[in-house]
């Protein structure tokens, strides 16, 4: 699932975004969801003439949704009501900037109907406030997060950025240009702690000799993958904060990103073990690890952060406007 580059030149920026689990679901069926396939837009693009609604793609139906009733959606589907307000406001802000980005950067031709989906591994994800509050969900603080922050937008250079965000980093969140290969300006490696709190936060991944071979035959057919598994694995380059970039696997070299998609790994901050028979991926964190880190917001929040701190904080340099 990480086939993405971002592209940078001059003052245009084209987003290719094909994202390794971005957006976290609470409590739904990807625990490690994700967020956008290919989307475009350039870094000095003006505002939609209206950016008050938003048509979606909602269960394969284009739906038009007024903007602030599509981020409570999305809000609802990423972080949970009982986090503090303000990592929740932080979260509808970013949410809001990346559906106004998305729009500013004209429907792809995956959904040439609607500006954005509610497929998670396109878009991002969204579920009808209203129905989760008629079948006895609280989304009360959810809902008052979204009309604290109603309007504003995180912009750099006067445009609505690509505000991802993920559920947990490591002890750092990645730069784009470790994951994506080029740097962007708002997307930089900064200090996130607190994400020990985060049930998930060390995982690991145990495959059979055959089954890793089997994985990686389709994966990585140059790859060579005869002898112990202890061989298999050389050098590999990571960024500050901890991701592979890239590995020798079998003597070939290939990216951090595309392991994890093969293997299932909950991000690319991977070490491993092995035996004469088996092999074991051992993950830190959980998603792309770029921009906003849910579990960041929520440690910050609880220490006095409010969410325009937070907001700074993950995504430097940029400035809060209301459209």
């Amino acid at each position: 699932m990480d086939m993405r580059r971002l592209l940078l030149t001059g003052s245009a920026l084209v987003l290719a975004l094909y994202l390794l689990p971005a957006f976290w679901l609470w409590g739904g069926d990807n625990g490690g969801g994700a967020d956008a396939g290919m989307a475009q837009a350039a870094s000095g693009a003006a505002l939609p003439e209206n950016y008050n609604t938003v048509t979606v793609l909602v269960d394969g139906t284009p739906t038009e949704l007024p903007l602030e009733t599509y981020v409570a959606g999305v809000v609802s589907a990423e972080i949970a009501n009982d986090f503090p307000p303000d990592a929740i406001r932080a979260q509808a802000v970013a949410a809001r900037t990346y559906a106004v980005y998305k729009m500013a950067s004209g429907r792809p031709a995956a959904h040439p109907k609607a500006d954005l989906c509610d497929d998670y591994q396109h878009c991002a994800a969204y579920r009808d406030i209203a129905v989760q509050t008629a079948s006895g969900a609280d989304l009360s603080r959810i809902e008052q997060a979204v009309r604290d922050t109603a309007g504003e937008i995180l912009t750099y250079d006067g445009a609505p950025v690509a505000a991802v965000f993920h559920c947990v980093s490591g002890p750092r969140t990645e730069a784009a240009r470790d994951v994506w290969g080029e740097n962007v300006p708002y997307l930089q490696s900064v200090v996130s702690p607190g994400g020990t709190a985060y049930d998930g936060y060390e995982d690991a991944v145990t495959l059979s000799a055959d089954e890793f071979r089997t994985i990686a035959a389709d994966a990585f057919p140059s790859a060579d993958l005869s002898g112990a598994p202890d061989g298999w694995f050389k050098a590999s380059v990571r960024s500050d904060a901890g991701g592979v970039i890239t590995v020798q696997l079998g003597g070939v070299t290939v990216d951090g990103t595309a392991v994890r998609e093969a293997f299932g790994l909950q991000s690319t901050n991977f070490t491993l073990t092995t035996t004469d028979g088996s092999i074991t991926l051992h993950t830190i964190g959980y998603g792309h690890g770029v921009g906003l880190s849910q579990y960041g917001a929520k440690y910050m929040a609880e220490q006095g952060a409010d969410y325009t701190e937070i907001l700074s904080h993950y995504y430097p340099g940029t400035v809060l406007a209301n459209v």
